[in-house]
């Protein structure tokens, strides 16, 4: 069963969701990428799969474009760590005992961005590296955006503040760094970010465990790769359960 939820944030922006299970039990949280949304099939399909494990799970946007949503050429990574930890303790206030995060991608830096880190462990689904967190992108004087200039994103643009944190200020590894809860790297084995990965595995903490879903590239899109990265995700949570 599934129920929208809206959540406030700090600053008065809202955080639209959906709620799948019930709150007496484990939650899983994901946290989608750069120009991702909840419903991708990653986060649809892994609600389903989690809730059949006996774990609720809840996705949301990090931006959209319902009232009062933030947008994403005004949304550097460091604000939406912040919502992240708006999203936990708003579980937490309602009672949720174990919360645990999965962020794909850019997701992956949000979670390490988390100030709180008030979850008990961390999965990171292919996650951004030192290298893939840098943008490319022009700077467009006549709108003041910088203009994204990847093949995949290349109608997309960005502001100041987000193109410089990226570019000059992240540093995955030295996040990853200070997470103190116990934390799993899941590389796509045949995507362009295993280097990325294996370096955020070695600059964890302990406990950590890392797994490659061979065949797999970033979206995990592959016949069969989708469940893999299901199942490595549920081994690390029972443990914590």
């Amino acid at each position: 069963m599934e129920k929208p939820a809206v959540i406030s944030t700090h600053d008065g922006k809202k955080i639209y969701g959906i709620l799948r299970g019930s709150l007496d039990k484990p939650l899983l949280v994901f946290i989608h990428g750069f120009t991702g949304d909840m419903n991708q099939h990653l986060f649809f399909n892994g609600a389903r799969f989690f809730e059949k494990k006996g774990i609720s799970a809840f996705r949301f946007n990090l931006y959209s474009w319902r009232e009062g949503a933030r947008k994403l050429n005004d949304s550097p990574l460091s604000l939406l760590g912040k919502d992240l930890d708006t999203v936990i303790s708003y579980f937490r206030e309602k009672g949720v005992k174990k919360i645990f995060v999965a962020g794909h991608s850019f997701g992956g830096v949000t979670v390490l961005l988390s100030q709180k880190q008030d979850f008990d462990a961390a999965i990171l689904w292919d996650s951004s590296g030192d290298k893939d967190v840098h943008l490319k992108a022009k700077y467009v004087k006549a709108i003041d955006k910088y203009l994204l200039q990847e093949g995949w994103a290349e109608d997309f643009t960005i502001g100041k503040e987000m193109y410089e944190e990226n570019n000059k200020k992240l540093a995955p590894t030295k996040l990853i760094a200070k997470i103190k809860a116990p934390i799993k790297i899941i590389i796509a084995g045949a995507g362009e970010m295993i280097e990325d990965g294996n370096e955020l595995f070695y600059a964890a903490n302990e406990p950590k465990d890392k797994a490659t879903i061979e065949g797999a590239t970033h979206n995990f899109d592959e016949d069969g790769t989708e469940e893999k990265l299901f199942e490595e995700t549920y081994k690390w949570i029972k443990r914590f359960v």
